[in-house]
C-alpha cells in the first residue's frame, strides 16, 4: 500500500493524520491505539468546523504488520521498511527475503 495508490478519501485521512502528528510523515507503520487517539482529535474538531473525516477502516482492514500494528502509508515512508515489517510479522527475514529487497532498492522500487 503506498500513498500514491490511495483514493482522494484515503489521502485526505493520511494527510489529517500527518498534520496532527508531522513525525508519522515518514514512518511506515502506526497502532491501533494511535489510529484512535487522532480519529478523536479529528472528531473533537468537527465540532469547531473541522473538516470531516470517517474511521480509516481501510486502514485497520489492510496489512497488519503484528497484533495492533498497522502499515501506514505515509507519502515519504520507505516501500522497504513496509515490505520488510510485513515479512518479518511472524518469522525471521530470511537470506532469499533479504536478497530481494537489496534488489528492489537497486532497481529504484523504493515509494
Amino acid at each position: 500500500m503506498k500513498y500514491s495508490d490511495l483514493n482522494k478519501t484515503q489521502k485526505r485521512v493520511v494527510d489529517a493524520f500527518i498534520q496532527l502528528r508531522p513525525e508519522l510523515a515518514t514512518k511506515s507503520t502506526i497502532t491501533r491505539p494511535e489510529i484512535e487517539d487522532l480519529f478523536a482529535k479529528l472528531y473533537a474538531q468537527r465540532s469547531a468546523g473541522g473538516e470531516k473525516i470517517g474511521y480509516p477502516m481501510w486502514l485497520v482492514k489492510g496489512q497488519k504488520v503484528s497484533r495492533g500494528v498497522y502499515i501506514f502509508p505515509a507519502p515519504g515512508a520507505s516501500f522497504t521498511d513496509a515490505v520488510s515489517a510485513v515479512m518479518t510479522q511472524k518469522t525471521e527475514m530470511s537470506q532469499e527475503d533479504k536478497e530481494f529487497l537489496a534488489e528492489l532498492e537497486e532497481a529504484g522500487i523504493t515509494a
